[in-house]
């Protein structure tokens, strides 16, 4: 009878310990997430600073477009092409300015969506990150969706900024590879 309360102290403990050691792991993922983890969570904010409903107050949109500068470096490039157009934007400051004109010109919202993130880590300290990425605006019953490549580098304050969004044409539906 005495070996046997033993066993049990001892599998109680095993527990406890395995219990203790799941925690610490979980805590240490929340504390210091992963790049990928981080960027995700990036690629989330810019979602919500980018979608916007119909009747917005300017200073919600000043708010907005101040947000989405800060997940860009000073000389990101944005080269994004639709059926109808194609935007050039280079720097922080075009990139202000076009948010802040393409919210006046469509005032009645916009909603966008960033979804299948895959990541492709550089050996340059960079991560490339290619994501569908899907607007609907409430005025026009189309929806765009494209392919998007986002270039990711770390900036100040050791946070990842973007460097770059590309349109990426060999990758749609429908061509070949």
């Amino acid at each position: 009878v005495g070996w046997e309360n033993s066993i049990l102290k001892i599998f109680k403990w095993i527990i406890i310990l395995a219990g203790l050691g799941f925690l610490g792991w979980k805590a240490l993922v929340f504390l210091f997430p992963s790049d990928e983890i981080r960027i995700r969570k990036k690629l989330n904010r810019l979602e919500s600073l980018v979608s916007y409903t119909p009747n917005t107050s300017p200073l919600v949109h000043l708010a907005a477009a101040g947000g989405i500068l800060e997940m860009f470096t000073q000389n990101a490039e944005l080269n994004i092409q639709t059926d109808s157009s194609t935007w050039n934007i280079h720097g922080r400051n075009e990139i202000k300015t076009s948010v802040l004109s393409s919210r006046q010109q469509e005032r009645s919202g916009m909603q966008v969506s960033i979804t299948d993130p895959v990541f492709e880590f550089e050996k340059r300290g960079s991560i490339s990150t290619l994501a569908t990425v899907t607007a609907k605006w409430e005025s026009n019953p189309d929806t765009m969706v494209r392919i998007l490549e986002f270039k990711w580098v770390k900036g100040e304050r050791n946070q990842w900024l973007i460097s770059s969004i590309e349109t990426r044409k060999d990758l749609e539906w429908g061509n070949k590879m």
